[in-house]
């Protein structure tokens, strides 16, 4: 037991406490990072896919499927170490946003398109009555309505990135799992780093699921939406 206390006491000595730090603080910022990215391509892939649009949405549905077949570090590993052999190079930071706002977004599309799904589909004739065009309708109309309904999944999403973000060290990112792997080689104390990093990894998600639960409460609509996922 005096060893496990020593080995604790050590992981929080010196500069190991604000590698942590840095390192937390680098997950979120690629956490959110990504999220943006998730949205915007998830947002315009849900909705060629509801609407159907014509070859996008076919061009959606191929997009989605191949996505979700591929593993995350696969995509870490195709963007920052395959795209320099076709002449783009891209740091970790950004390599790491792309790839995993890239993989989140085929599943955002589903938490788009299942918002779009629970408005009810005579607002785009009432919009159109009002004199809007159909663009406008979707826009100013379904949209604020899908986005209501969808929010509470998209909080979900954020916490899937940073659960997945640990395996952006893959691509060099200091992020805290690789921070973790640092102050291990270090000091050999593997079991009270790692216990640590869980526990830091945690109080992260559980402050954000609070935070989801409340949205579900707020906004709840009584529409199922896709179920979250696991990376």
């Amino acid at each position: 037991m005096s060893d496990l206390l020593e080995g604790f006491q050590t992981v929080f000595s010196g500069q190991y406490p604000a590698l942590l730090l840095s390192g937390l603080l680098l997950t979120v910022s690629v956490s959110l990072s990504a999220l943006v990215v998730s949205v915007v391509i998830g947002t315009l892939l849900g909705l060629a896919r509801f609407f159907r649009w014509p070859l996008l949405g076919g061009v959606g549905d191929a997009y989605v499927t191949v996505v979700r077949g591929i593993p995350l570090i696969v995509l870490l590993s195709v963007v920052y170490y395959g795209l320099p052999t076709l002449g783009l190079t891209l740091a970790s930071f950004p390599a790491a946003v792309l790839s995993l706002g890239l993989y989140s977004s085929a599943y955002t599309s589903e938490i788009v398109r299942g918002g779009l799904s629970s408005v009810p589909a005579g607002q785009i004739e009432a919009a159109r009555s009002l004199g809007l065009r159909r663009g406008q309708a979707v826009r100013h109309v379904v949209l604020p309505q899908a986005w209501r309904v969808a929010l509470p999944a998209l909080g979900n999403e954020l916490i899937s990135l940073i659960l997945g973000s640990s395996l952006a060290s893959a691509v060099t990112l200091q992020e805290l799992f690789a921070q973790g792997r640092y102050i291990t080689n270090a000091t050999y104390r593997q079991f009270e780093v790692y216990a640590v990093l869980a526990v830091i990894y945690f109080l992260l998600t559980f402050l954000l699921t609070r935070a989801v639960r409340w949205l579900e409460i707020r906004f709840s609509r009584g529409q199922a939406l896709p179920p979250r996922r696991v990376i």
